[in-house]
């Protein structure tokens, strides 16, 4: 009998300790998780001011997992459209500085996929008669390339209005 209950104090030790050190781990991993999940935010918050000035900092933009960010000012009506799709919008581009760079004269035909990668993708946020502002980071925009008055690696502030898909 006596073996017995030695045995489960023994076994019961074992198991509290495994126990703490499972628990000191598991407080481990997640200070490193958190760690790494401000340091990325931190990457992220400064990216957004590099590209788009205090301006991306707007806490009613959405940022999506590929960079771009939006805020909806008219979602419009009917379907999206979607990739491949013939469209005709109207857009206004500024840079971080506010310097307006471009603009429809009148609204312009394009196919879904085949402009910025950015603009491809906003488009298809919203339905016809929707307007957007896109926040389009250089990846999505045209890159380390300047494209007329964009200098290279520009953030891009895409104002964009859906006239018909």
């Amino acid at each position: 009998m006596k073996a017995i209950i030695i045995t489960l104090l023994i076994v019961g030790g074992i198991g509290v300790g495994l126990w703490k050190v499972s628990s000191e781990r598991r407080a481990e991993v997640l200070a490193k998780n958190e760690a790494i999940r401000q340091e990325r935010a931190s990457a992220e918050r400064n990216e957004r001011v590099e590209f788009f000035g205090e301006a991306g900092l707007d806490p009613e933009i959405t940022w999506t997992p590929t960079g771009l960010g939006y805020i909806i000012y008219e979602r419009g009506t009917g379907m999206r459209p979607a990739a491949g799709a013939e469209v005709t919008f109207n857009y206004i581009v500024k840079l971080k500085d506010g310097t307006e760079v471009d603009r429809t004269k009148e609204p312009i035909d394009a196919r879904i996929g085949q402009m910025i990668s950015g603009v491809s993708a906003g488009l298809q946020l919203i339905q016809v008669g929707g307007r957007a502002l896109l926040f389009i980071p250089p990846k999505l925009g045209y890159g380390s390339q300047a494209f007329g008055s964009i200098p290279p690696d520009s953030g891009l502030l895409f104002e964009v209005e859906l006239v018909r898909e």
